[in-house]
C-alpha cells in the first residue's frame, strides 16, 4: 500500500511541476546479448547477437518548452522485448526469453531550430523476466555455449542501467513530436541463479510519435 502511496506521490507532483507533457507509442529494432561479467579473458559475451523487433510506450515530462530553450525531464517507459544470445557454433540453438521493462530516465533536451530538438537520457530499468523455456536448440546447451559452464537458470527480474541519445520533430501544427534516437542498457544484476555473474546487455535504435500537452499552455500566453 506504501509503494502504491508513493507511485500516485510521484506521479501527481510529476504532473504539477511539468509544463509539457508527451505520450505515445514507440518500436525500436536492435540486439541483445548475454555476457558473464567475471570473464578475464577474451570476449565476455557467451554468443552473437541476438536481433528483435521490440515495442513500447512512454510518457514524458518536461519542466519546460524543449524547443524554446534547453530544459529537463522525466521519462517513464514500458517496453516488451526479447533478451538472449545466439550460439556461435550451432545456427538452430539460442537464448530467448521475454522481458517486460519499466524505465525511468532523467532527460536533458534542447532546441536545434526549426522545430528539431535534441535530448539525451540517462537511467535504470526494472526488467521482468519470463524464465520459463529459455533455451531452444537441437543439441545440449553447454555444447552449443562453450563458455557457459552450467545449465543456464535465470532470476525474474534484473535492474539495469540505460542510455539514449535522440533527435525529434515537431509536427501537425506542433501537436505532436516524432523522434529518432540510438539506445541500450547493461546490467546491473546478474540474472542467472547458478555459478557465474551472467548479465544482459542490448543496443538498438528507436523511433515513435507522441502527443503533445501544454499544462501551462495558458500562462505562457
Amino acid at each position: 500500500m506504501n509503494k502504491k502511496l508513493l507511485l500516485f506521490f510521484l506521479f501527481t507532483t510529476s504532473i504539477g511541476f511539468s509544463q509539457q507533457i508527451e505520450f505515445g507509442p514507440n518500436i525500436s529494432y536492435g540486439f541483445t546479448n548475454i555476457a558473464n561479467s567475471r570473464v578475464t579473458e577474451g570476449r565476455a559475451v557467451i554468443g552473437d547477437a541476438l536481433w528483435n523487433i521490440n515495442e513500447g510506450f512512454s510518457v514524458l515530462y518536461y519542466f519546460g518548452n524543449p524547443h524554446q530553450k534547453g530544459t529537463n525531464g522525466i521519462h517513464f517507459e514500458f517496453v516488451n522485448s526479447k533478451r538472449g544470445s545466439k550460439s556461435e557454433s550451432n545456427s538452430g540453438s539460442e537464448y530467448n526469453f521475454d522481458s517486460n521493462s519499466l524505465n525511468l530516465n532523467y532527460r536533458r533536451a534542447g532546441s536545434l531550430g526549426n522545430n528539431f530538438g535534441i535530448y539525451a537520457d540517462l537511467g535504470f530499468g526494472y526488467n521482468i523476466l519470463d524464465n520459463n523455456n529459455i533455451y531452444s536448440g537441437n543439441i545440449d546447451e553447454l555444447s552449443a555455449f562453450k563458455k557457459v559452464n552450467t545449465n543456464l537458470t535465470i532470476k525474474t527480474n534484473e535492474i539495469t542501467f540505460l542510455f539514449a541519445l535522440g533527435v525529434d520533430k515537431l509536427i501537425l501544427k506542433d501537436n505532436f513530436v516524432v523522434f529518432f534516437e540510438l539506445n541500450g542498457d547493461a546490467g546491473i544484476t546478474k540474472i542467472n541463479e547458478g555459478s557465474g555473474s551472467y548479465r544482459t546487455q542490448s543496443m538498438g535504435f528507436s523511433t515513435g510519435i507522441r502527443y503533445i500537452i501544454n499544462v501551462k499552455k495558458k500562462e505562457l500566453n
